[in-house]
C-alpha cells in the first residue's frame, strides 16, 4: 500500500544523493523532489530512479530558489501519499530507523499519531559529533500530508492543523552536516543572504566587532566542540565566519 512520499528539494547533490535514496527504498513508496538549479549529475541521478522500480512513482519538478519554506511546499503540493517524510540529500534513514518503520508500517502503528520526530546523529568532516552543540537535536520530519505546510525562510518547519498528536520515533537519521569545508561555506553564504532581511542594524553594529571571536567561544568552549578535535574546531570557526558574514549584510543590505 502507498503510504509515505519523501519530499526532498536539490541542488548539485550527486555525490549525495544515491546514500540517501539508498536508505529511503523499501520504506517510501514515491519521490517528491524539486530541483532548484542543479549544474552537476543530480538530475540524472533522480530520473534513473524513474527506471528502476525501488519507487513506485517519482516526481521531479524544476524551480529557481526563493526560499526553503517556498520550495518545500511545491515539493508538498506533489505528495499524493498519506504520509510525508521530509529529507535531505545529505541525510539517511539509519538501519535502527528503517527497521523501525518497516515494523510501524506493517503494523499500521503510524496511525497512532499526526507526525513523528526522529533523533539525529551529526557528522561533521566524517566525525560523529559529542558537542551540545550537536546532540540530542530531534526534528519533526515524519507527518500526514493533509493540512501541513512549511514556513521559515532558512530554518523551514512543518506547521501542522491544531490540535495535531507528535510522538517520538527512537531510530536515528544520519546527517552529513558539513561534508566538506568548501561546501559548508557555500551554504553559509546562502544561508546569511536569507538572514540579511532579518533582525536589527543597531545589533549588527554592536555585534559585529566581537562576532567572531563570541560565537567561537560559545560553540568550542561552552557547547564543547572542543571535545571534537579538527572537526569541532572547523564547525566552531565556520559558525563565527556566519555570524560575521550576517551581521555584515545586515548593515549593508
Amino acid at each position: 500500500m502507498d503510504r509515505i512520499t519523501a519530499l526532498l528539494i536539490v541542488r548539485n547533490e550527486e555525490a549525495a544523493l544515491p546514500a540517501c535514496l539508498d536508505s529511503l527504498a523499501g520504506i517510501v513508496s514515491h519521490l517528491a523532489v524539486v530541483d532548484t538549479g542543479s549544474a552537476d549529475g543530480t538530475r540524472l541521478v533522480i530520473e534513473n530512479e524513474t527506471r528502476d522500480d525501488r519507487f513506485d512513482h517519482v516526481s521531479l519538478e524544476f524551480r529557481p530558489f526563493d526560499n526553503f519554506a517556498a520550495c518545500r511546499n511545491h515539493a508538498l503540493a506533489l505528495v499524493a501519499t498519506p504520509w510525508t517524510l521530509s529529507i535531505d540529500a545529505d541525510e539517511r534513514l539509519s538501519p535502527t530507523l528503517r527497521e523501525e518503520l518497516l515494523v510501524a508500517l506493517a503494523e499500521d502503528a503510524l496511525d497512532r499519531a499526526d507526525a513523528w520526530t526522529l533523533p539525529f546523529h551529526n557528522f561533521v568532516l566524517g566525525r560523529l559529533m559529542t558537542c551540545r552543540e550537536l546532540t540530542d537535536q530531534r526534528h519533526l520530519r515524519l507527518f500526514r500530508t493533509a493540512g501541513a505546510q512549511f514556513d521559515g525562510e532558512v530554518h523551514e518547519a512543518v506547521i501542522l492543523p491544531d490540535g495535531a498528536d507528535i510522538l517520538e520515533l527512537q531510530g536515528y537519521v544520519e546527517h552529513q552536516t558539513m561534508r566538506s569545508w568548501r561546501d559548508y561555506l557555500r551554504k553559509i553564504d546562502l544561508y546569511t543572504r536569507l538572514e540579511a532581511g532579518d533582525g536589527s542594524r543597531f545589533y549588527a553594529v554592536c555585534h559585529l566587532p566581537i562576532a567572531l571571536p563570541a560565537t567561537f567561544w560559545r560553540i568550542w568552549v561552552r557547547r564543547g566542540c572542543c571535545r571534537d578535535g579538527w572537526p569541532g574546531f572547523a564547525w566552531a570557526l565556520t559558525s563565527g565566519l556566519g555570524s560575521v558574514l550576517r551581521d555584515w549584510r545586515r548593515l549593508t543590505r
